[in-house]
C-alpha cells in the first residue's frame, strides 16, 4: 500500500522500491542480483565489482566521462538468454561516498544524504545531473575487480575461476532456505559468470587514471574470449 504522494515519487521508486524489491525477489523470477556495477561501449560490456569502500561507483563515475554507458551503479541484474549472459540496469541514482568530491568538484553544489544503511553520501541522477549516456541492458565480456593500494600505478593480475565464484557467492544477499529454486539459479548464474576473462585491478591511482587504465587494457582484453 502506498500513499498517492510516493506513487509520484519517481525517486522514491527509482532508489528504493525497484531496487529492494527486485534485490529480494529477482532470482524468484529469473535475474541475479550481483554486487557490481557494468558499463557498456559499442555493445560490449564490463563488470567492475569490490568490496564495499573499493570505488566502485567513483570509478564507474569516471568511466562514464569517458564516453563509457552506465548500465548500473552499485547492483547489477544478471539474467540468461540462450546461454548468453544480459547485464540489466535500473534508473536509480549513482550513491558517491563524500570523499570523490576531490575528484568530481561539481558534487559540491549537490547536499549530501543518509542513504539505508546509514552512510552519508551523494546521490545523483546520472541523466540530469551528469548527462551521462545511459543503457538498461549489456553482454559483459569480462569482469575486473577494483582493489585500492597505496602504491601508485595500476596492475591487471587474472584471477581464478574460483575467486570470481567465491566474491560474488560472499557479496550476495541472503537468501531464505525456503527458495532453494532461487539459490541455485543464482548459483548457476555465477558458475557461468566464473568462467569469464577476469583481472584484479590494483590500483594506487585517482579514478579518472584509472578509468584510463582500463580503457587503454579493453583491447587487450578483447583477446580474451569466454
Amino acid at each position: 500500500m502506498l500513499s498517492n504522494a510516493a506513487a509520484r515519487d519517481s525517486f522514491f521508486w527509482n532508489s528504493l522500491l525497484i531496487p529492494i524489491t527486485i534485490g529480494v525477489l529477482g532470482t524468484t523470477v529469473g535475474v541475479a542480483p550481483l554486487h557490481c556495477a557494468c558499463l557498456d561501449r559499442g555493445g560490449s560490456g564490463f563488470l567492475v565489482a569490490g568490496v564495499s569502500g573499493a570505488g566502485k561507483s567513483t570509478l564507474a563515475t569516471a568511466l562514464a566521462r569517458r564516453g563509457f554507458a552506465l548500465v548500473s551503479d552499485d547492483w547489477t541484474y544478471v539474467s540468461e538468454q540462450q546461454s548468453t549472459l544480459v547485464a540489466h540496469g535500473l534508473s536509480a541514482p549513482i550513491k558517491l561516498l563524500p570523499e570523490a568530491a576531490r575528484f568530481f568538484p561539481e558534487l559540491r553544489k549537490f547536499t549530501l544524504k543518509t542513504t539505508l544503511n546509514g552512510e552519508l553520501a551523494y546521490e545523483i541522477d546520472p541523466r540530469t545531473s551528469f548527462d551521462f549516456n545511459m543503457k538498461s541492458l549489456s553482454y559483459p565480456r569480462h569482469v575486473f575487480f577494483l582493489e585500492r593500494t597505496a602504491v601508485p600505478g595500476c596492475q591487471m593480475v587474472p584471477c581464478s575461476p574460483e575467486y570470481i565464484s567465491d566474491f560474488f557467492q560472499r557479496s550476495a544477499e541472503r537468501l531464505p532456505d525456503e527458495l532453494p529454486e532461487a539459490k541455485a539459479f543464482r548459483k548457476a548464474i555465477i558458475q557461468s559468470l566464473s568462467t569469464y576473462p577476469s583481472w584484479i585491478l590494483r590500483t594506487g591511482d585517482s579514478p579518472q587514471i584509472t578509468a584510463q587504465a582500463i580503457d587503454d587494457f579493453l583491447p587487450e582484453a578483447a583477446h580474451a574470449t569466454v
